[in-house]
């Protein structure tokens, strides 16, 4: 019996100039994302393409099965096997943030079956939250949030993790990753004009909570891939 994944790899990526967009979409779609599907724990690979006009364009997620599988020796051998390609590609890529994070939620629309994800549309809110205001956030988060993004035409599910640990090279370096990652599945692109978002993040308890936000980041993607693990 298959069990739900307990992590998320994240990566957000932009090539820049000295990599075709091309050339960098061949190499992650056909080498780098498979050979991190052959490690044990590693589930699903998805990636999206930015819809928002903001930079990083690249966003690809990894569902694994804990976090502890993300750094294990199966995927640290992965390094040793790099092909020529992959070594002259990696230094290159102008912005790559990696993080990896642990499941401390999830909700699915009542209609939502599993041939629905993962959605044509996601939607990934970071935010980092003062430590006194943590536990008042992650109830508003669960208790109203949620049941009120359910309304929304076109959301099938929301996933909620924490950050366990980040790296990044290029321009990532020194970025700062917020603790809290929510990562919204829809499939209507158009769920933003809906007066039910509008009612979904304009409530008196998220305006208390929203006081306690130290920083918040939202992004807006589309579906571009699914890689399956190789069987």
């Amino acid at each position: 019996m298959s069990t739900a994944p307990q992590g998320l790899v994240l990566i957000l990526a932009e090539n820049g100039p000295a990599i075709a967009d091309d050339r960098f979409n061949d190499w992650y779609n056909n080498e780098h994302a498979p050979a991190r599907l052959t490690v044990p724990g590693y589930i699903t690979a998805t990636r999206y393409q930015a819809t928002d006009s903001q930079k990083p364009t690249y966003l690809t997620v990894y569902d694994i099965s804990s976090p502890d599988v993300a750094d294990c020796p199966e995927f640290q051998a992965l390094k040793h096997k790099a092909s020529d390609n992959e070594k002259d590609i990696m230094p290159k890529i102008q912005f790559l943030s990696r993080r990896i994070y642990q499941t401390i939620g999830a909700f699915t629309h009542p209609a939502s079956v599993p041939s629905s994800f993962p959605g044509k549309y996601v939607l990934t809110a970071e935010l980092e939250v003062k430590p006194e205001f943590e536990e008042e956030f992650n109830k508003w988060f669960n208790e109203e949030h949620m049941g009120l993004l359910e309304k929304v035409p076109g959301w099938l599910r929301g996933r909620r993790y924490s950050l366990v640990t980040s790296t990044g090279r290029g321009e990532a370096v020194g970025k700062p990753v917020f603790k809290y990652l929510a990562v919204h599945d829809f499939d209507n692109g158009d769920f933003l004009k809906t007066p039910e978002w509008a009612a979904a993040i304009d409530t008196p308890w998220r305006t208390k909570v929203m006081e306690g936000v130290l920083g918040m980041e939202v992004r807006q993607f589309e579906l571009n891939k699914i890689m399956e693990k190789p069987l």
